[in-house]
């Protein structure tokens, strides 16, 4: 086993409080595989940014780095790590690591990580080395934010649906009893009749198109989004591709035809449904629409986004 720290950064509120709980147990593990940590608590959003941030800034720039962050919540937990050690440009990235213990956790199902936290575990534990995976980069010129994404960046019908199950009292007993995207699920019906479909122009090279009905847009990763949907199915985190699904907006009944296609993995050959491999990719909304980053709340805006790819350090082993 190669001798690595791991600087840890628990949300102890992820996964409805579930990682918190948790946190014992795999305290114990750490301590019985006598694992060289510490350990930070993110207490506030954004925080787990801040703290990846503060803590690359103390690791000089060099080769055989022996530290790893390990993100132990949701993706939104591994979203600001990663987000906080890309801050400063480094020569040698210091690689992110990531239990997943959250609501949707889809990155590890992207990524091919266990689902289960305990083999999760070991997967980061016993790996010997960083791998590189692709992450997702964004650069919104309005609000003047850029930064990654392990996941994806939606606009509209998945954004709004993020945006009413974090407000929703029924994700806490969902995510306690370990259905954390049902929460998803109960949110879409009354997403859909308040959602209207807005003007979109995707811009590839040289090519522009215009779509007048724009309901759901998501630049994805790797196939999933919403705790398991299989938005993108042929995406991997190792193709070196954005994945662009855009959907009109249909009537309640196409919508229905649509949700069933999307569950046999179909839709991608529906009308309705427009569907782009790129290395980079430019958006345009010109009116108020929500967006999410990783499930995280973008709020409602106009956009001006530009997507693109690279790869970046991974510490675990998907064959343990």
């Amino acid at each position: 086993m190669v001798s690595v720290q791991f600087y840890i950064i628990l949300n102890e509120h992820a996964g409805s409080g579930q990682a918190g709980a948790l946190w014992p147990q795999i305290k114990e593990r750490l301590d019985a595989a006598q694992v060289s940590y510490q350990v930070a608590v993110s207490e506030y959003p954004h925080h787990a940014v801040l703290l990846s941030e503060q803590f690359a800034k103390q690791l000089p720039d060099t080769p055989h780095q022996d530290w790893v962050v390990l993100a132990v919540g949701g993706d939104g937990t591994l979203h600001e790590a990663i987000n906080g050690l890309t801050q400063q440009p480094r020569e040698y990235p210091i690689p992110v690591s990531y239990i997943p213990i959250g609501s949707g956790n889809d990155f590890a199902r992207g990524a091919g990580m266990a689902l289960k936290w305990e083999d999760a575990f070991d997967q980061v534990i016993q790996c010997t080395h960083a791998t590189n995976y692709d992450i997702g980069t964004y650069d919104e010129t309005i609000k003047h934010e850029r930064g990654v994404f392990t996941n994806n960046l939606g606009i509209g019908f998945d954004a709004a649906i993020i945006s009413q199950a974090n407000q929703s009292r029924a994700k806490v007993w969902l995510n306690k009893h370990h259905m954390g995207s049902l929460s998803y699920l109960a949110s879409a019906l009354n997403v859909y009749y308040n959602q209207s479909g807005f003007t979109l122009t995707v811009h590839v090279g040289n090519q522009r198109d215009i779509y007048p009905n724009a309901f759901l847009v998501t630049t994805t990763n790797h196939p999933y989004f919403g705790g398991g949907v299989g938005i993108a199915p042929g995406a991997t985190v190792t193709d070196h591709q954005l994945h662009l699904v855009v959907i009109e907006k249909p009537n309640f009944f196409k919508l229905m035809w649509l949700a069933l296609r999307l569950v046999f993995k179909r839709h991608l050959t529906s009308k309705a449904v427009h569907y782009y491999q790129v290395s980079k990719v430019h958006l345009t909304v010109p009116a108020i629409e929500y967006g999410q980053l990783d499930g995280e709340e973008m709020g409602g805006r106009f956009f001006d986004v530009y997507a693109g790819i690279q790869q970046y350090p991974f510490w675990f082993d998907v064959t343990i």
